[in-house]
């Protein structure tokens, strides 16, 4: 997405359900995963995953939300109230990922806005390796 793509106002009221809203391939390289767990402060998953090169399972989950934040142009204020994910299978350091979202629920109760955005992550040979759903919150007042 480009930075005239990124700062475009997105009407969320006029999203669809079933609409893809994010599409990104990643490369889940080492300096993204040490990045993930310096910024969680995960010394456990530091260990695990230099001594046997498997990412974090919630290191694929960041990297599938950063593409719905990113091209849903999701603005500062938003809460991430809720998430579901099943990890289906390891993912070693150095592979890449397909990330997918696809509005499942797109609703408005009161001042805010809840978006339900049914997530899928594909490795390279296109397995499954994790699946699940997040829930958004925003103010409606910048929803429209």
């Amino acid at each position: 997405m480009d930075s005239k793509e990124h700062d475009k106002k997105i009407s969320y009221s006029e999203l669809e359900i079933g609409t893809i809203v994010s599409k990104q391939s990643y490369l889940l390289d080492r300096e993204s995963v040490q990045k993930y767990i310096l910024a969680v402060e995960d010394s456990t998953n530091s260990i695990v995953a230099e001594s046997s090169n498997i990412a974090p399972p919630m290191s694929i989950a960041a990297l599938s939300l950063r593409g719905v934040v990113n091209d849903l142009n999701i603005p500062g204020g938003t809460l991430h109230i809720g998430q579901e994910l099943s990890f289906l299978k390891t993912v070693p350091v150095g592979m890449y990922l397909e990330c997918e979202a696809v509005l499942s629920s797109n609703s408005v109760r009161g001042d805010f806005r809840f978006m339900v955005v049914d997530l899928s992550v594909r490795d390279d040979v296109k397995d499954h390796v994790m699946k699940g759903k997040s829930t958004i919150m925003l103010p409606v007042d910048i929803s429209n």
